[in-house]
Order: C-alpha cells, then structure tokens, then sequence
C-alpha cells in the first residue's frame, strides 16, 4: 500500500558516491545510514512517516545510462507500494540522471516531483578543466574505460554537454507536468571541505563564480528563476548531511547541531511535497 503521507520518495546521488567503497559498503544497509551517501536523511524521513528508497545507480556511468537505472528503481518502487508517482530529491549529477529519466524515457507519467540539489545543470566549468579537450583527466576517464570502468559521467558535467542537453530537455520539460525545484550552495572558501578548497578557488578567480558550493556555480545549481527553491549555506559535501572540520570556520562547533539543521531541510522538503501528489 502506497504512504498516507505522500507519494514514495526517491533519492537520487551523485557521480561517484564515496560509500560505495568496499569499506563503507560494509556499514551501510536499511536499519542504519550513518555512513550512507545521504547521511541518516533517509531514516529521518522513514521516522517522519514517509516511504524512502535511496538507490544506487551505476558509479560514474554517463547520464544516459545512469537514468535507465533510476527509471529501473522507479518502476521497482511504483510496483512494491502500488503508489502512482514518486517524488525524487537528487544531488548533484543526479538531478541529471533523474532531468532525462524524466523527459526521455517516459518518467513523466512516474514523477510528480524533481528537487535538485547543488546539481550542474549548466555544467562545471571544474569538469572542462578536467576532463576538457586533451586535458590528462579525459585520457584517464579513457584509460578506465578500456579496461571496462565506465567514468564517461564526468564528460557529462562539461558546459558543452550541458548546454546540448538542456537543448533537447527543456522543451519537453516546459510541457510534461512535472514540478521542477532547484536548490543552490553557496560556501565561503574557509569553510568548504579542504578537498573541495582548490575547486572553489578556480571557480572563484579563474571562472569567475564566486558563489559556488566547491564544485558546482551557485547559478548552473539554481538554473531556471522559476524553479529557484533557495541558497543553502552549505558546501557541496555538506548538502547531504556530512559535517566536516572545515565547518569550524563558520563557527559550526557542534556538528549535531548542523546536521540536524540539514535532516530538518529535507524533512521541510517532504512535509512540502505531501501537498503535491500530481
């Protein structure tokens, strides 16, 4: 039986998603998601009442195929609670995968919402250096792809595929009665995750987006006016409940504190899209 509450909800992660190393993987399951990709935010929401699934997808596939495996754990979840639609908050890339699920492989009629999360929809300009033209990241995405390790996703992150695909999507996207929200993080350098420090300082003096979360520009995240939900103070690492020392800068001293603040946001998220079952 589908939840009183709302539609099930979906999470859907990024692009490389660091608890899928072998480790981690041992600690994470159902009953506990401390170290889960979106940290103890899928039992919060199960606790508040509501049906939760949070889905891997393929690693670091291409969007194309990183969809086909999101449509796949729609379809799973539509047919286990006989619900009719689902709601999906993404972060990062897989606000990507869930935009094309959506638009190009019949998602339509499976999904009420989309609230993204610190995703590039207009691309990173992080990625065209990476992984642009001849650089050494696109010969080593190359050299995995030989020997059977798919990481074309970070080609996808690119402003060029960005804009390509925003081409083909949002005509559809305009018409298709999907309810689009967007959320944006925008941290100070100090503050951001010290892997994501030289991330934020090359979008801020090379690319000239100061307001960036460390790997995506506040603007790419926010995307569309009308789909803008908000600024959250917070990195990109931070967006899906992970404090980091880095934090202290900005005089976040208790990290239960801040990580109650993030499970309250997406508690706020799914109180809000109970009143809109579509």
């Amino acid at each position: 039986m589908p939840n009183e509450k709302t539609n099930p909800i979906i999470l859907a992660h990024g692009i490389a998603p660091f608890d899928r190393a072998k480790k981690l993987t041992a600690l994470t399951n159902d009953s506990d998601d401390r170290f889960n990709y979106f940290r103890k935010i899928k039992s919060t929401l199960q606790e508040a009442g509501f049906s939760v699934s949070a889905p891997n997808v393929d690693f670091a596939a291409g969007v194309e195929k990183r969809a086909a495996n999101l449509k796949a754990e729609v379809d799973a979840v539509l047919e286990k609670t006989g619900a009719p639609k689902v709601h999906i908050i993404a972060h990062s890339m897989g606000g990507l995968d869930a935009r094309w699920m959506i638009a190009k492989l019949g998602g339509q009629e499976k999904v009420s919402t989309l609230t993204t999360i610190g995703t590039p929809h207009n691309g990173s300009p992080l990625a065209d250096f990476a992984v642009g033209g001849s650089r050494i990241g696109s010969k080593i995405v190359d050299a995995f792809l030989a020997i059977g390790i798919d990481l074309t996703g970070f080609y996808d992150l690119t402003t060029d595929a960005s804009t390509a695909r925003n081409r083909i999507l949002e005509p559809i996207e305009i018409e298709n009665g999907v309810t689009y929200r967007t959320w944006g993080g925008r941290a100070g350098f100090w503050s951001t995750f010290a892997p994501l420090k030289m991330g934020h300082l090359l979008l801020k003096q090379t690319y000239n987006e100061p307001e960036n979360d460390g790997l995506v520009p506040l603007a790419s995240a926010l995307w569309k006016e009308e789909y803008n939900a908000g600024v959250l103070p917070w990195d990109h690492f931070n967006q899906t409940g992970w404090w980091h020392p880095d934090r202290l800068a900005k005089g976040d001293t208790d990290r239960k504190t801040f990580e109650n603040s993030v499970r309250t946001f997406y508690l706020d998220i799914a109180n809000q899209l109970s009143n809109q079952q579509g």
